[in-house]
């Protein structure tokens, strides 16, 4: 049946593609704080409502909730480079509010959450995040993790559960696709700067997930009585080198030739990003963060995704296409 859904940060990447998706079946209203003109426009055309809101103003909530039937709380601070009281604020504060403020009215919330969260514990025990032992929703998290952002979406699913027990937390690992803000121009950057090295002998196969895909288990979280949390990704893992040296041809960029251990690279770009913290300089090209994601491959259970929601991808195209496809 048709609802009428609020869905916050559609200014951004996925919040964009999750309302134009549901505006098919639906009545969407889309929120953002600034929204570019391309985006608005494509939006506004597809029969998106917007409307500009600040989420963090505590009084933004009551008017954006009046007249809907659910919430898909798309909008966060995604970078890996956020200020821990801009995280705090944007990511934990404002989930916690919009959490509390759709329990109260009796809506459906599906919070859009990460598997960052894991990060830190697949690292302390490698068995975990493998083909034999993909990375469950129960995995033990925390009290400790490899990011600020990460400790922030940990923080944000505590807080909405305990305001909104019924809600489902959605985990899509590293969203791609036409009209990426993260992944792609970063090692785009990386590889226009001529200083990314080859981090790895061979490939690191690792699950990541189109933006489509991700739209799409938003959809039917929508349409079901799921609670809790939810890993999501496409399921074909994907070869990030073989990507990173096609997306290369099709820049006409040099591949990554010069092999250097990932280890100390690792530990060189920590090093370089808490000096750049502290002379508050912009985030560095390549950060500790991002160099795990091209090392380490980390598989998720898609168990939950395929049995409670009937999740299975739409798109299976993988990442060197999706790259090409955007002109990238």
């Amino acid at each position: 049946p048709a609802m009428r859904v609020l869905v916050t940060g559609a200014s951004g990447f996925l919040g964009g593609r999750t309302a134009r998706l549901l505006v098919e079946e639906h009545e969407v209203v889309g929120t953002g704080r600034v929204f570019p003109p391309a985006r608005r426009r494509a939006l506004e055309e597809a029969g998106v409502r917007l409307r500009t809101a600040d989420l963090t103003a505590p009084d933004s909530l009551g008017p954006l909730l009046e007249d809907v039937d659910a919430v898909v709380h798309c909008a966060a601070l995604s970078t890996l480079w956020g200020r821990r009281d801009q995280l705090q604020r944007i990511n934990v504060d404002a989930s916690a509010r919009l959490a509390r403020a759709s329990a109260e009215r009796g809506l459906r919330l599906v919070h859009i959450s990460s598997p960052s969260i894991y990060n830190r514990a697949v690292h302390e025990d490698p068995r975990w995040g493998t083909p034999q032992r993909p990375v469950p929703e129960s995995l033990p998290v925390g009290p400790r993790f490899d990011s600020d952002y990460a400790r922030s979406k940990h923080l944000a699913e505590r807080a909405v559960i305990a305001a909104h027990p019924d809600a489902c937390l959605l985990r899509p690992r590293g969203i791609y696709g036409p009209g990426d803000t993260s992944i792609v121009p970063r090692i785009v950057a990386a590889l226009e700067s001529r200083r990314l090295p080859r981090l790895v002998d061979g490939d690191v196969l690792t699950d990541l997930t189109h933006v489509d895909n991700a739209a799409h288990a938003i959809a039917l979280a929508l349409d079901s009585e799921v609670t809790g949390a939810v890993n999501i990704a496409d399921g074909t893992p994907i070869a990030i080198w073989d990507g990173i040296d096609r997306l290369a041809d099709h820049r006409g960029l040099p591949r990554p030739r010069r092999r250097l251990p990932a280890a100390p690279v690792e530990r060189a770009a920590g090093l370089v990003e808490q000096v750049a913290r502290r002379l508050g300089r912009a985030e560095p090209r390549l950060t500790a963060t991002g160099i795990r994601l091209l090392t380490r491959g980390m598989r998720l259970d898609l168990t939950r995704a395929r049995e409670e929601l009937g999740y299975a991808p739409v798109r299976e195209d993988g990442l060197a296409s999706a790259w090409e496809e955007e002109g990238a």
